[in-house]
């Protein structure tokens, strides 16, 4: 959510445990832009199913939440978004839902 100035799905970066080191994106010179940071995250709304890997992004400009390069983001990036328009809520109130989900952190 560009307009939001969002980077909730991003920093970091939050994928299923079971996801594939060979999919995490590469740069130009095939450089992995994902750094593993070791840990797993646990919605509190799913404490018994789900389980995420994290990453930071080494094209996340931490200091303003945006990507540096988001017109050649990943197809992942580009087709991830925290809204379904079908969803009875307002954008608003998913956004909000969204950002204001909670986690339990652990290490691998």
């Amino acid at each position: 959510m560009l307009d939001k100035k969002c980077s909730s799905c991003c920093s970091p970066v939050k994928v299923h445990r079971s996801f594939p080191d060979e999919k995490i994106p590469v740069d130009v010179n095939g450089e992995k832009i994902w750094t593993d940071r070791g840990e797993i995250m646990i919605p509190i709304k799913h404490i018994d199913t789900v389980r995420l890997r994290t990453f930071d992004c080494k094209k996340l400009d931490q200091q303003t939440g945006q990507c540096q390069d988001y017109e050649n983001r990943p197809d992942i990036c580009k087709n991830t978004s925290c809204f379904d328009e079908a969803h009875p809520s307002s954008i608003d109130e998913q956004h909000r839902e969204f950002v204001d989900e909670k986690f339990i952190t652990t290490k691998k």
